[in-house]
């Protein structure tokens, strides 16, 4: 069988078509490259951010860690609180402002009302929850039930 011969006019167009595949492959691996690039510096230089952006949204309806809420603001946080030892009991502050807020100013700010039925509670006695779906503000609850019917009257 005989190769049959290509003349130059079709030769060229046999070279532009392989470099316009070549191109465009090229340029779509230098995309998905540059957008992979991209994504991790964007992920590793906002990953705090991310994760607490995550954590308003998922944390919602559940129980908060207290380690993860400054109890003198009453806000979620970016970072882990500190823990802190008043009165026998632990308490999470965001910096030593707010701890020293809590011992100056103990009756306001370590005893709130439960969020569903108005009773009286201390912050390190309290279950946790968020008030608002994507928001960083916090309610307490005296036990599970009245954070669970809580929850429930906000479905309604």
């Amino acid at each position: 069988m005989k190769k049959k011969r290509l003349s130059k006019q079709q030769l060229l167009e046999k070279q532009k078509l392989d470099e316009k595949k070549f191109n465009r492959a090229m340029l779509i691996s230098f995309g998905i490259l540059f957008i992979g690039v991209l994504s991790v510096l964007v992920f590793y230089t906002y990953w705090c951010d991310s994760r607490f952006a995550w954590r308003k949204i998922a944390w919602f309806k559940q129980e908060v860690p207290a380690y993860w809420i400054c109890m003198n603001g009453d806000n979620l946080q970016i970072h882990e609180s500190t823990k802190a030892v008043f009165d026998d009991k632990i308490y999470y502050f965001c910096s030593q402002q707010c701890f020293n807020h809590l011992v100056k100013h103990f009756k306001e700010v370590a005893i709130v009302t439960d969020a569903f039925s108005g009773d009286s509670i201390n912050k390190a006695d309290a279950i946790i929850g968020l008030k608002t779906r994507n928001k960083q503000d916090v309610v307490y609850f005296k036990n599970k039930e009245n954070f669970n019917k809580y929850y429930e009257t906000k479905n309604k």
